[in-house]
């Protein structure tokens, strides 16, 4: 439910959801009764867009004030560098032997091309 409020739900602080009960009643907390009264006023239109997106079966939206209400935030992760062409090579060539004597040929690959990236984006920190 908190990946549906995040599309769906207002934008802003104060207004998580805690709750969705067997029944469908989802429970929304507020930081203050200002924020309740604007969640209250969209209840129709948030169950709505929160039912289309979540899949699930909800029946109602109860909103409540709560102090803890607070919006975690989300920080954006640092992006990945590509590694160079000779830190890859390099790092395919040392996790191929890494890696030879593992006979599944699925999980051989699946730890080879981990080891590889995880190789090359180290080979590149050192040498970089």
């Amino acid at each position: 439910m908190a990946a549906a409020w995040q599309e769906v739900g207002p934008q802003g602080a104060g207004a998580i959801p805690i709750r969705c009960s067997r029944n469908g009643v989802v429970t929304v907390a507020c930081i203050d009764a200002a924020r309740a009264q604007e969640v209250s006023a969209q209840s129709d239109d948030l169950l709505a867009a929160l039912a289309r997106f979540s899949g699930a079966s909800l029946t109602g939206l109860r909103v409540v004030v709560a102090d803890h209400a607070v919006v975690i935030p989300s920080f954006a992760s640092p992006p990945v560098r590509a590694a160079s062409s000779e830190a890859t090579q390099a790092a395919r060539e040392a996790a191929e032997g890494m890696t030879i004597d593992i006979e599944d040929d699925q999980l051989r690959d699946a730890i080879m091309r981990a080891a590889t990236s995880s190789l090359a984006r180290r080979w590149d920190e050192k040498t970089g």
